[in-house]
């Protein structure tokens, strides 16, 4: 996707993305707490809490100034998307302790933290559909990785885990498809409309639209 007004889309909306996801890192912070090594969460939570920082400013730059060539900002939200989602992927490896807990409490702990993650690529999909490499540069590092790692540990708990929010996630996956595609269509539409709009300013004939 390279159409300027797509990536205006991206950004328009990408404040609400950023203070969502924020917000569950402070949850999963805080969650966490008394179970994942200090250092760790710790430096996980610092490093994305700069990262947000970054991803205001990079945003608010692209709506203060002149941009005529999309596709650095595109590649630009795409990095910054991808490290976000791998951030949210590593948790799963960072924030259990090896052979500390039951495992019972490995899989509650896993659970809540891929709650946390489903919850957001799932209110991913209006602001990131837009652009299906950047929606899928969020979620499927923040899932996938996840997901595998805890079926390959063979139990029915994990196992049972990793395999129902991977469906839950290849589902979200397939949406968020659909939505692009509308997306697309919109774009198509107001194309049309402004093309539609010159021709009758051309010919002297005035054109009111009114919202409702």
């Amino acid at each position: 996707m390279s159409d300027l007004k797509q990536i205006e889309r991206l950004y328009r909306y990408s404040y609400i993305s950023y203070v969502a996801t924020f917000l569950a890192a402070v949850l999963a912070f805080w969650f966490f707490q008394n179970v994942t090594d200090p250092i760790i969460l710790n430096s996980w939570f610092i490093i994305f809490t700069i990262l947000t920082i970054v991803r205001m400013a990079v945003s608010w730059r692209f709506d203060h100034y002149q941009h005529n060539n999309s596709k650095p900002w595109l590649t630009c939200f795409l990095v910054l998307s991808l490290f976000s989602g791998t951030l949210w992927g590593v948790t799963g490896f960072l924030f259990m302790p090896v052979g500390v807990m039951s495992l019972l409490d490995l899989v509650l702990y896993h659970g809540m933290l891929l709650l946390f993650i489903a919850v957001l690529i799932a209110g991913s999909l209006i602001t990131y559909s837009s652009s299906k490499l950047v929606y899928l540069s969020f979620s499927v590092p923040a899932v996938v990785p996840q997901c595998l790692m805890l079926i390959a540990k063979g139990d029915n708990y994990h196992s049972f885990l990793g395999g129902f929010v991977l469906t839950y996630a290849f589902i979200v996956f397939v949406i968020s498809v659909y939505i692009h595609r509308m997306f697309l269509l919109s774009s198509k539409a107001e194309a049309e409309n402004e093309i539609f709009k010159e021709l009758l300013d051309e010919n002297g004939i005035s054109f009111a639209q009114k919202i409702i």
